[in-house]
């Protein structure tokens, strides 16, 4: 087992992580998602939406949930394949939302992306800690299935300052079980050469 110093320190995560910070310096409401993107040419907010917040307590649990991850995971995804993987998660998302909820006016945060990562992350680690990546789905999806049911999100709103938009998460995860699925650029384990 690997002890914690600074070579174990993930660059691309500390990047996302500083990243989430620095935006929420940007006036949120030239970044968050808005329903009538695809009428205003505004195509950038598919992406900006999901790295916006309402508020810093909203920030603050997503890079605490971001923190989380990495503790489970702390072999995460290349940078390429992380930039990769958060725009097809981002995208998959917003247009989820076009499609489920026309009537959402708007739409801040990371929370939908990290729901994703997370289930990025467990169905790639699968091979080396199956108990692990099992118990990381089934509570990713308890998790949903008591937010669909209004469950625990009165203290979650109250907090960040807007609802939880738990069809968010839910499309995350989906995107991400997608993407892992199909091995979207996933960087496969080199085989062995076999002797000739």
């Amino acid at each position: 087992m690997s002890h914690l110093g600074y070579r174990t320190v993930n660059k691309p995560a500390l990047a996302l992580m500083a990243l989430l910070a620095i935006l929420f310096l940007a006036p949120a409401s030239s970044l968050e998602w808005q329903p009538d993107v695809a009428h205003s040419g505004e195509w950038w907010r598919l992406i900006t939406g999901h790295l916006a917040h309402l508020n810093g307590w909203h920030l603050v649990l997503n890079l605490a949930g971001l923190a989380l991850v990495l503790a489970l995971y702390p072999r995460f995804l290349p940078l390429p394949t992380l930039s990769i993987a958060l725009i097809w998660l981002a995208i998959f998302i917003s247009l989820g939302l076009l499609l489920l909820l026309p009537e959402l006016p708007g739409y801040r945060g990371f929370s939908g992306c990290l729901h994703g990562l997370a289930a990025i992350l467990a169905i790639r680690g699968f091979r080396e800690d199956r108990l692990l990546s099992a118990s990381i789905l089934v509570l990713l999806a308890g998790k949903l299935v008591m937010e669909s049911a209004g469950l625990g999100l009165a203290d979650t709103t109250n907090l960040i300052g807007g609802a939880v938009v738990w069809q968010a998460h839910a499309l995350g995860f989906a995107g991400g079980i997608v993407f892992a699925g199909l091995g979207l650029f996933m960087p496969q384990t080199p085989r062995q050469s076999s002797p000739e």
